[in-house]
């Protein structure tokens, strides 16, 4: 099936909301973020400096009603569900997204459909953009549909990884920021593991006899694939805001899943919660003078504890 559509249709912008507000979770979007950002609604509308529409006059209220309409579709017509945060004006999806069986027949469609135009790498789920247009693709690696097939059958297989032959029981298959991985119990070790699929070598093989496995009572498919420390980890929360320059906004932004609270003289202020200080610190550090602690003071002292040390050690 080839898609081919330079404006888009009502059920596209729909989906393209849907996915948006996947994104963007569990911060939420307001109506400014949603109009600027997604396919079919209107990116020209007067705005103030920070991006904000500006009056609440008709065709202001005209765009309100569309994103309120396209959202009760998204639950009518399609069984996606969100809410309104009255107090802080965001819009937000209600979990879950996909179940299980949902997700897997999303993977199957979406191997079976072929995008024109647009010349991706295998793995990678993102959008293609030139002068005209910009349009959503899901590319899927060669390697999901045998992985679903064994997740199917409850079979465990093998593959080379980084030059180790591994077994595993595939248990989920989903994706990290663009690129695919497989999730499951690794026997001979023991231990949940997760690998991303473009680099696994060669083919998979399937280990033969047929030895079904179990998926565990414990695992959590929703969260099986959230690689972010900041998502899952178990320091006292602390929000953080930083001033970043704009040329490395947007690398910040998916980097830390934050939010842009300002934009002055090319300099951002993003927000972002940190609940694990060691992995926020490492990530931080890489981008070096391009950005600096606002607050909170706890996380300016790791960091210049850590710069301390540095010194000490090569004084």
């Amino acid at each position: 099936m080839i898609l081919e559509s330079k404006v888009a249709t009502p059920a596209e912008r729909i989906l393209n909301l849907a996915a948006y507000l996947k994104e963007k979770l569990p911060s939420g979007v307001s109506i400014d973020d949603i109009t600027a950002n997604v396919k079919g609604y209107d990116p020209e509308q007067s705005r103030d400096q920070q991006g904000r529409l500006t009056g609440e006059g008709p065709e202001w209220e005209t765009l309100r009603r569309k994103v309120r309409r396209d959202l009760e579709d998204l639950t009518t017509e399609w069984g996606i569900e969100s809410e309104y945060d009255e107090s802080n004006r965001l819009y937000r999806l209600l979990p879950p997204f996909f179940n299980l069986e949902e997700r897997q027949a999303l993977i199957v469609a979406a191997s079976m459909i072929r995008i024109d135009g647009i010349d991706g790498v295998d793995g990678q789920i993102g959008t293609g953009v030139n002068d005209l247009e910009a349009d959503m693709v899901v590319q899927v690696h060669p390697l999901v549909a045998t992985l679903r097939d064994a997740m199917v059958d409850h079979q465990k297989v093998e593959f080379l990884y980084e030059e180790t032959l591994r077994t595993l029981e595939p248990w989920a298959l989903g994706k990290w920021r663009n690129s695919w991985y497989v999730a499951g119990w690794e026997p001979k070790n023991e231990a949940f593991r997760r690998y991303r699929l473009d680099r696994i070598s060669g083919t998979i093989s399937r280990i033969k006899p047929v030895e079904a496995f179990v998926v565990q009572d414990w695992f959590n498919s929703e969260l099986a694939f959230d690689l972010d420390p900041n998502s899952w980890g178990h320091d006292p929360l602390l929000i953080a805001r930083v001033e970043v320059d704009q040329d490395f906004g947007p690398s910040f932004i998916s980097e830390f899943q934050g939010e842009v609270t300002s934009k002055l003289d090319e300099i951002w202020e993003v927000e972002f919660k940190v609940r694990h200080y060691q992995s926020t610190l490492v990530r931080l550090l890489a981008f070096r003078e391009h950005a600096r602690i606002v607050s909170p003071p706890p996380l300016q002292s790791l960091v210049q504890d850590h710069l301390f040390a540095v010194i000490e050690k090569t004084t």
